[in-house]
């Protein structure tokens, strides 16, 4: 009989069972053992118990945990040969009918090595610096050393997000304190629960009070407004971007400027400082308001010029004016829109975002979470909308004034306003400004959660300064390679299990965890959005029915053509 481990009172209860022996070459950072049969899954936390040299080498040799988590599982048969196989299979016996077994299945499991912890606290982590004993026995931990063995290194408030897969009774936690100071990157394909994960950890923070801000393209975290009853005392704000003016400020006219346009020279970025100096802004003034302002005393300078020398100037100086203007419009024209059909299905309460120069502190405030809906624009508003926002925020932040607390800002659909060169992000004017606040963000709290599909077209550098990751399931090729640069600690075991993952299943790893894992997401329905699920199309163009106008043109046109297809009679000569 395997000695069963000696629990002491300092250590967490339970019982442990042995469920296999080490074989084979055993390492300090890997080794296998024989399985017993329907003991053990691949991701379980598995345990040997075993003597190491004692520090100076000739007092007694301490007892030790060796803690590791199984990373494959082979399973073969020695008496079912390749032969048989081939034989059975060429004269259609059935197994059955002859002396082969079927029932002397092998079980090996290979381990990956976690570390080590004396036998009386599981929360003392080591490395492993001697080697396991082969025919070791190892043993099944109990859940309450699982859990003490995996919160060892949490600090300040944890984040319940899900279970280990192969354990429902293990829980898994992130430090919120390493999370929202050291960023973290959601990734997984369409389907994979990145939007899950997102919401139970947005969950976790909401509880806590942790002031958030969310950047929202398709309208996948409106509903937490639905929800408010759930979260007490916390309040839950929808914004719409409406750019206003601060008083005295005129820079973001400026910004958006340099960020809707193709860029101006210096000259031309003098005649706007000049022009600007002499229209003063009043705070609340729409951008646009204002930028009309500016082209009309344009348009009155270029129609009786002091010196005809600046022309040029002046006329790059509206054309970069119109084309910003254009752009603010076809934004108003989406808000009014969007609102519209959001107020269908029940969804009111947007806002105007604050000015977050001027008024901060109306975006980001404890118990506060604001959601910024981008839906319906482009590209490049959407990015210039960004970074005009943070680089306002992360101003506050770092001039250390207390104009606003510390916050986590999460931003769905991440490749498209940090993508790589590749993808084109010279074109994104928020590329530079999440680069600034990832990192530097953690000097002045001002964290980053990245959430994306296609994690190969995000900027490398900037999601390479996350020190955490959550990875959910992924097909693509580019993107697992892309993955495995990025997550120095991601191994190939692990890399292969990612396109297998279920809905919610995946591997957390970085510094907001004290082991890589692997998770079962915890999915909460009580925060599904019923009203904002996917569209049903299909059932939408069956019932469709054109509108009275577009039916009468529509009949019009159809009398039209019988009439010119009715043979007109010959005149008589």
């Amino acid at each position: 009989m395997p000695e069963t481990p000696t629990l002491v009172s300092a250590a967490p209860a339970g019982d442990w069972s042995s469920i296999g022996q080490v074989v084979g070459n055993a390492s300090t950072s890997e080794f296998s053992f024989v399985l017993k049969s329907f003991r053990s899954r691949v991701g379980d936390l598995v345990a040997v118990k075993m003597d190491v040299p004692s520090s100076d080498y000739r007092g007694k040799n301490p007892t030790i945990y060796v803690w590791g988590r199984v990373t494959n599982i082979t399973r073969y048969n020695p008496f079912f040969p390749y032969e048989a196989a081939q034989e059975l299979a060429e004269e259609g016996l059935n197994l059955r009918d002859t002396i082969l077994s079927d029932s002397r299945d092998q079980l090996e499991a290979t381990v990956l090595i976690l570390g080590c912890t004396p036998p009386d606290n599981a929360k003392t982590v080591f490395p492993l610096t001697y080697p396991v004993q082969p025919a070791a026995t190892v043993f099944y931990p109990p859940a309450a050393w699982a859990k003490e063995l995996l919160a060892g290194s949490l600090t300040g408030t944890p984040l319940q997000v899900g279970t280990l897969i192969a354990r429902s009774d293990v829980d898994v936690n992130l430090s919120a304190d390493r999370l929202v100071s050291r960023h973290l990157a959601i990734l997984a394909m369409t389907g994979g629960g990145k939007t899950v994960a997102a919401r139970r950890i947005l969950r976790e923070l909401i509880v806590a009070g942790y002031p958030i801000l969310i950047f929202d393209p398709h309208g996948d975290y409106l509903g937490f407004s639905q929800k408010q009853a759930l979260f007490a005392d916390r309040k839950i704000k929808l914004f719409f971007p409406y750019l206003t003016m601060s008083a005295g400020s005129r820079s973001i006219v400026e910004k958006l400027i340099a960020k809707m346009t193709q860029g101006i020279s210096d000259p031309q970025r003098e005649y706007i400082a000049e022009l600007m100096a002499g229209i003063e802004p009043r705070a609340g003034t729409p951008v646009r308001q204002y930028i009309g302002s500016l082209l009309a005393e344009l348009g009155s300078r270029i129609s009786a010029p002091r010196d005809k020398r600046q022309l040029p100037t002046m006329y790059a100086v509206r054309r970069a004016l119109n084309q910003v203007d254009q752009y603010l419009s076809r934004m108003e024209l989406t808000n009014d829109r969007m609102r519209a059909t959001f107020a269908r299905k029940g969804l009111t309460g947007f806002d105007q975002l604050p000015d977050p120069n001027g008024s901060p502190e109306q975006i980001i405030a404890p118990k506060q979470v604001s959601i910024l809906y981008l839906g319906g624009y482009d590209q490049l508003t959407q990015c210039t909308i960004v970074s005009i926002l943070m680089e306002s925020l992360f101003e506050h932040r770092a001039a250390m004034t207390d104009a606003i607390p510390p916050f986590a800002t999460f931003i769905e659909e991440a490749h498209t306003f940090i993508p790589s060169n590749r993808e084109g992000a010279e074109d994104a004017p928020s590329v530079d400004t999440l680069r600034k606040v990832i990192t530097e963000g953690r000097k002045f709290g001002t964290g980053l959660v990245l959430i994306t599909q296609r994690p190969s077209r995000v900027d490398e550098t900037i999601l390479s300064q996350c020190n955490s990751f959550l990875v959910l399931r992924l097909v693509n090729p580019k993107d697992h390679s892309f993955v495995r640069s990025v997550m120095e600690n991601m191994s190939d075991a692990d890399a292969r299990l990612l396109p297998g993952f279920g809905p919610g299943q995946g591997i957390v790893s970085g510094q907001a965890v004290r082991f890589p894992l692997l998770v079962q997401i915890r999915k909460d329905d009580d925060l599904m959005f019923t009203e904002l699920g996917d569209e049903n199309f299909i059932e939408q163009a069956q019932k469709w029915k054109p509108p009275a106008a577009a039916a009468g043109r529509a009949s019009s046109r159809e009398a039209t053509k019988k009439l010119a297809a009715i043979p007109t009679r010959k005149a008589k000569k």
